[in-house]
């Protein structure tokens, strides 16, 4: 039988009113400009749809995307990965505001032997993206902890904590200048996507342009700048919005260090919006056809607010055959 047959075969609608056709993970090819998700559809497979049929909410906008989600569950988002049943508060990440329970639902606590050292983002019921730096001095991957659905860290509870199986530091990555800045976590079980606090960010589009957008990035970070690091994170997680720049405004501002795997965001002659210590591995987020999309990973930075200097973030889009070879193979 000719392969094209074989493929037909296995081919069915997705189990949700996204409209789309279930593809097997391996051959399966998701047409250009559509989403994809790796729920609604049976084992090794992953449901295709068009991005037409993303439905719209009422937070900031931008691109069409290719998405990656494993929302199981239908409430109010209609089983979507990037769309949050809160409201964003007004406009403590430095400069940031208070984050309401269930704003930022894809936001983890990445903690290391029960202390915070970094954030992540859900993309998957079992997958966390984060920054591959965040394990430069890691040992045991059971050391490692998850922290799911959380506002207050100072209320964390049992069912909120998901022990970690796997640590992806990306191959090429370079700590010396945190080029490939990225690295996934798989959870030992899977994470209730149908939960209003525990949601997947949709991954980007790999043409995704988000330059002079404003996104929003959260964290439990400090809120202030302590050059020996001794600033404590907060308990609370906060949130700030702040404007993409060019790379090439970025380079003026920073130099050659930036490369084009990375997006920056926060340059203003004021000053003090920016993410900080504790922050990093965790989301930047662009609106995009009403969903959020995670745009960067927060990966560096000179201090913490200062004037007329960028927060540098892994931009994601540039890794989506690494994300998506990952979770492939170590489904």
């Amino acid at each position: 039988m000719a392969s094209g047959s074989v493929l037909r075969a296995f081919t069915h609608d997705c189990s949700t009113n996204l409209h789309g056709t279930c593809l097997p993970i391996v051959g399966g090819q998701c047409p250009a400009g559509s989403r994809y998700s790796y729920s609604h559809c049976g084992f090794m497979q992953y449901c295709c749809y068009p991005s037409s049929q993303v439905t719209t909410t009422t937070h900031p906008t931008q691109h069409p995307a290719t998405t990656h989600s494993t929302h199981t569950g239908t409430g109010s988002s209609g089983g979507h990965c990037g769309i949050s049943d809160v409201g964003k508060t007004a406009p403590k990440i430095v400069g940031g505001t208070l984050a309401s329970h269930g704003e930022y639902p894809w936001q983890v606590s990445l903690m290391y032997t029960d202390q915070h050292l970094c954030g992540g983002t859900l993309i998957g019921d079992r997958w966390v993206a984060t920054a591959a730096h965040c394990f430069d001095d890691a040992g045991t991957v059971s050391y490692w902890t998850v922290g799911v659905g959380l506002q207050d860290r100072r209320q964390m509870y049992s069912t909120n904590i998901y022990h970690v199986t796997n640590v992806f530091v990306h191959e090429h990555y370079l700590h010396s200048d945190n080029f490939n800045d990225i690295a996934l976590m798989r959870l030992s079980k899977p994470v209730n996507l149908s939960n209003r606090y525990t949601r997947a960010a949709c991954l980007p589009a790999r043409n995704a342009n988000y330059e002079n957008q404003i996104c929003t990035v959260s964290g439990w970070g400090a809120t202030y700048f302590d050059k020996d690091g001794g600033a404590p994170s907060t308990n609370d997680l906060y949130s700030v919005d702040i404007q993409v720049i060019s790379n090439s405004l970025c380079r003026y501002y920073l130099g050659d260090v930036i490369y084009s795997s990375n997006i920056c965001a926060g340059a203003t002659a004021s000053g003090g919006k920016d993410t900080c210590q504790g922050d990093s591995g965790g989301p930047m987020i662009c609106k995009n056809n009403g969903v959020w999309e995670l745009a960067g990973i927060v990966s560096w930075g000179y201090g913490c607010g200062e004037r007329y200097s960028p927060g540098v973030y892994t931009r994601v889009s540039d890794y989506l055959d690494w994300i998506q070879q990952k979770i492939q193979t170590h489904h």
